[in-house]
């Protein structure tokens, strides 16, 4: 239950108009069930009159039929157009998920798998979208319009309006309460395999040409083919359980109308009911039920809704980095003293008695096998991660001032990041660069592209950077795009760049172009350049070189002096 008081907490915006469409639903239900009943006891009243022919007031109830067939349409709409208004509004929850998400991506990237995280941003939000529609309102319409249905049939007998109580408790609660505790465990496997299913076809997707290289197309076919089918024989059978239940209900609603006509025919007998009043209390016994017909659904629908709500709630509930910095950060040196870090719930740590100092203007490389810790060391001067926390030891300052004090934008305003999952948006080139600046004039991209070596392939273009890219670059090669994003880092304003193996797939040739105009950018504009990266070519041009093993530092100096005296760094070059 404590997930669902929760959820009511989160659509409590949406309260008033919840409400509202709530209303107009019970008057909706009760004119529609109201209908039926006087238009009988009128029909039986005029074929009464008919063949007595005494006289009857027919304006009346003719008046009344006319008002409640007005207010069922007139309400059904309106009832149609809230309660959906409130529905699609509540689609805010996506917003309000992903908002929960932005600051935990970073922080526990090694633990949330995009395929996941999409399965629950989307198929888990969708299911939430029933919660009112499907579950809310037809409990909300059941605890109004049962209790007077009950008082109206309680005015021509008692017994009727406690026999049709127990009928449509039966029918609101008992029934899909069978059918909840039946469907429990479906639905929560059914939530399981779709985000499963999205999972695997998210990963199957990325990783085709990897899986065509390996010739593992048609297992991994078959694995999707077998979680489809799992699927599809859970939804079969809820399918079933749903469709069994829908059976019983409406021979219940019969057998229940058929029981009340035995109990009131020794009345009729005796004149205790009309022969007009036995009409409108049998045709109302059998739509009354309509006040409760969404129940079973409703509580079917409720585990799904539980369990999608329960995984959402899994991740955003996660601890969250907090930030306490407000000051703004300054040029000057980076020092890491004696830091060790432990990832988000680790008990080895992935940084070890880190020291290390990076002066203003330095060029410095990182160099070590993979998971040596190099985009650990970098990701936290991106401040991704928390370092004041008490659970990490030692100390990163930038100018004096501890990493933890800083401001998180003014942090990632003066230090610029490429890392090696660079995305490229679908937009046009202008627009993928103007994420870098949003200012920028087209000679500012024009110039920043000139020194990567990709201007004149983009004057080449038809529409010149106005091209539109696919959202993984489509239409640029490999190093295309990586020459994309080290334009995108010289536009950028930051005192501090930080680039991951920038020249990873470039030929020689643009290789030598971009290092020399990106080195020629840092010493002109007085930056600072911390770069991972095993290209000699490259090396040899810094001015001190880092190598880590294991998530620690071994050696510290330049390329010349690591190369005659650390057999590790020879060992890295050569393998790289």
């Amino acid at each position: 239950m404590k997930v669902f008081f929760r959820l009511i907490k989160l659509l409590k915006p949406q309260l008033p108009l919840m409400l509202l469409g709530a209303l107009l639903s019970v008057i909706t239900v009760l004119a529609n069930i109201s209908l039926p009943a006087i238009s009988g006891w009128f029909i039986t009243l005029m074929a009464i009159a008919g063949t007595t022919g005494i006289t009857v007031n027919y304006f009346t109830p003719a008046a009344i039929i006319r008002f409640l067939a007005i207010v069922r349409t007139a309400g059904r709409y309106a009832e149609r157009m809230l309660t959906h208004r409130a529905t699609f509004n509540a689609a805010y929850l996506r917003h309000y998920f992903y908002q929960q998400l932005e600051p935990l991506l970073p922080y526990y990237q090694i633990d949330l798998r995009s395929g996941d995280l999409l399965a629950r941003l989307q198929q888990d939000i969708d299911n939430l979208d029933n919660f009112y529609l499907r579950v809310l309102l037809p409990i909300f319409v059941v605890l109004i319009s049962v209790p007077i249905v009950c008082y109206a049939l309680a005015l021509f007998s008692t017994t009727i309006a406690w026999f049709m109580l127990s009928a449509l408790l039966v029918v609101a609660i008992v029934l899909p309460v069978i059918s909840y505790f039946t469907s429990k465990t479906l639905a929560k496997e059914k939530t399981r395999l779709e985000s499963h299913l999205t999972e695997t076809l998210v990963n199957g997707i990325s990783a085709i040409k990897t899986l065509l290289v390996y010739q593992v197309g048609t297992s991994y076919q078959r694995s999707i083919a077998s979680i489809t089918k799992q699927y599809y024989d859970i939804r079969y059978k809820l399918v079933k359980i749903n469709t069994a239940l829908n059976a019983l209900i409406f021979l219940f609603i019969h057998l229940s109308a058929l029981a009340c006509l035995f109990i009131l025919l020794p009345s009729l007998a005796t004149g205790e009911v009309d022969s007009k009043s036995l009409v409108a209390i049998i045709l109302l016994v059998l739509v009354s039920f309509e006040t409760v017909s969404s129940m079973p659904l409703a509580l079917q629908l409720l585990p799904q809704s539980l369990a999608s709500a329960a995984r959402l709630f899994a991740i955003i509930d996660k601890d969250k980095p907090v930030e306490v910095g407000t000051r703004q950060m300054q040029q000057g040196d980076i020092h890491f003293d004696s830091f060790t870090f432990y990832y988000p719930e680790q008990t080895k740590s992935s940084l070890t008695e880190i020291t290390l100092s990076i002066k203003k203007g330095e060029k410095v490389a990182i160099v070590g096998a993979s998971g040596a810790g190099k985009s650990t060391l970098v990701n936290l001067l991106m401040g991704f991660w928390p370092t004041g926390d008490g659970v990490n030891a030692g100390k990163i300052s930038i100018a004096g001032d501890d990493l933890s004090q800083l401001n998180q934008a003014s942090l990632r305003e003066n230090i610029a990041l490429m890392s090696r999952q660079g995305h490229i948006f679908d937009a046009s080139i202008a627009d993928n660069l103007r994420l870098a600046k949003s200012d920028v004039t087209n000679e500012e991209m024009r110039n920043a592209c000139a020194q990567v070596n990709l201007l004149t392939f983009i004057d080449s273009l038809p529409n010149g950077f106005n091209t539109w890219l696919g959202s993984t670059g489509v239409g640029l090669s490999g190093g295309q795009v990586q020459r994309l994003q080290i334009a995108q880092i010289l536009l950028r304003s930051a005192k501090v760049l930080i680039l991951d193996e920038p020249t990873k797939g470039l030929d020689r040739h643009n290789e030598e172009v971009v290092m020399e105009n990106l080195l020629a950018h840092v010493i002109d504009q007085q930056k600072s350049l911390l770069l991972i990266t095993h290209q000699p070519l490259m090396l040899q041009q810094m001015d001190k070189i880092i190598v880590m093993e294991q998530g620690k530092i071994t050696a510290q100096g330049s390329h010349n002096e690591l190369i005659n005296s650390n057999n590790y760094y020879q060992t890295l070059l050569n393998y790289f």
